[in-house]
């Protein structure tokens, strides 16, 4: 499955999909209907029955599927599962400790490596376990650890700009929690919205691409 390509439609709906089966399973389930799925991501059920079985999952009349093979299923196609994917966040100001502290990114095999800020009187703080370092550093800190994501939290004047540096340092990937339309090169993906949806999406992308499991 991981080397097939599929449309981004159908990603896109999985990585709800996925979504919404880890928040169940957080609750105590270890079964799921497509009918649960439907009212969970709002997609029709007659489609998200489609696209189980085309990801070959069978579940069981009555009882359902299960969601640990629901998952495990669904990792092979987006590429995560047991991978911690570095990221490093760009802004320590109330977005970005809000992202720091989003459990679900964990959960998801998402690890958020480095904090940089260009705020001198936060830069040497400690956020979340966090060191804060200074933006201008960025490149020599992630310099070969293969970090491919970076989530951009920065008031929007400094946007371009931060995003310049991040484009610079090698990533491949910026989510954007700005309001500002940066610019990028082609071989950059920009991002936005939803982020564990996004990130998802993202990590589909990186999987083809080739990236460094955190280790």
């Amino acid at each position: 499955m991981k080397n097939k390509i599929y449309p981004n439609g159908m990603i896109s709906r999985l990585t709800q999909y996925m979504k919404c089966i880890v928040q169940l399973r957080e609750t105590g389930k270890i079964t799921v209907t497509s009918g649960e799925i439907s009212a969970g991501t709002k997609i029709n059920s007659a489609e998200v029955r489609r696209d189980l079985i085309y990801f070959g999952a069978k579940g069981k009349r009555g009882v359902g599927f299960s969601i640990n093979d629901l998952l495990n299923s669904f990792d092979k196609v987006l590429g995560c599962g047991v991978k911690k994917v570095r990221m490093v966040l760009a802004g320590a100001g109330n977005l970005g400790r809000a992202i720091l502290n989003y459990k679900m990114l964990d959960k998801f095999g998402f690890k958020v490596e480095h904090v940089f800020d260009n705020n001198p009187k936060i830069i040497g703080s400690i956020v979340s376990d966090h060191k804060i370092l200074d933006i201008s550093c960025i490149k020599e800190t992630i310099k070969g650890k293969n970090t491919n994501i970076a989530i951009l939290a920065v008031p929007s004047r400094s946007a371009q700009k931060v995003t310049d540096i991040l484009v610079d340092a090698g990533i491949k990937v910026i989510i954007n929690y700005t309001s500002v339309l940066v610019k990028v090169p082609p071989h950059v993906n920009v991002q936005a919205n939803d982020p564990i949806e996004k990130l998802l999406h993202t990590l589909y992308y990186l999987s083809r691409t080739g990236y460094a499991e955190y280790k």
